[in-house]
This record gives C-alpha cells, sequence and structure tokens, in this order.
C-alpha cells in the first residue's frame, strides 16, 4: 500500500518559503518513529506541480506501507509530526486517488482519516 505524503493549505508561506524544509522533517520523524520500523519504506521525492503554482515542484513523503496495520501507526505519526511543529503546516496524504488533508493533530483526526480510506476509499474526495 503506497501512500503519498505531500503539503498544501499556505504551507510554503509557513515554512519560510521552502515545502522541502518540512518534507525533509517529516521524513526524519517517520524514519525515527518506532512503531514504523520494519513496516514501512520511506522516501523523499518530488511530486507533480500542482495548479497555481509558479512553477516549483511540490516536495513529497513517499511511504510503503507492508501491511494494513501500519496505516494507523503512519497516520498517527504524522499527526504527532504535525502537533509538534510551531506552525503547523497542513499535510495532504493520498492512497489510491484518496486525498485527506490533516488540518488539526487530535485522536479524531486518525480515525476519521483511517475511516474514510477503510470504509469508502472508492468514493474519493477530499476531507477537511
Amino acid at each position: 500500500m503506497e501512500i503519498n505524503l505531500s503539503f498544501g493549505g499556505g504551507t510554503a508561506e509557513e515554512e519560510g518559503g521552502d515545502h522541502s524544509q518540512a518534507a525533509s522533517s517529516l521524513y526524519r520523524w517517520l524514519v525515527a518513529e518506532p512503531e514504523l520500523r520494519g513496516q514501512v519504506r520511506v522516501a523523499a521525492g518530488v511530486g507533480e506541480v500542482g495548479e497555481g503554482r509558479m512553477g516549483d515542484a511540490l516536495e513529497v513523503v513517499n511511504v510503503v506501507l507492508a501491511n494494513s496495520i501500519a496505516l494507523g501507526s503512519l497516520v498517527t505519526a504524522v499527526v504527532a509530526w504535525r502537533g509538534s511543529r510551531a506552525r503547523s503546516p497542513q499535510v495532504r496524504l493520498e492512497r489510491n486517488g484518496v486525498v485527506v488533508t490533516v488540518q488539526d493533530s487530535s485522536p479524531e483526526t486518525v480515525e476519521r482519516i483511517l475511516a474514510m480510506w477503510n470504509g469508502s476509499a472508492a468514493s474519493g474526495g477530499d476531507a477537511e
């Protein structure tokens, strides 16, 4: 199972204008997360240029999960990373075309994402 993590919603300004800073920080956080060791393969990369961008490639973190059990640990780690930041950027998670945006660091966010992906992944859409 592959998950792409990217940044949106004004993150460039929040991160001092550099998406790569946020991607690098999240990458290091995920690699160091004990719950994910041996369960995921994490890689940093460059995503597609989004609509409304001035030609800047969007930095992404790509995660390949060994099993569906690791999905909960990944989402929990992303929410914890976001909560640890002084200026919390929005993080977009995409799996099989279903995109969710993490805008807060609450436990309900983790539950909402897992419920959406496990219950209605075929419907697609963006959860705020």
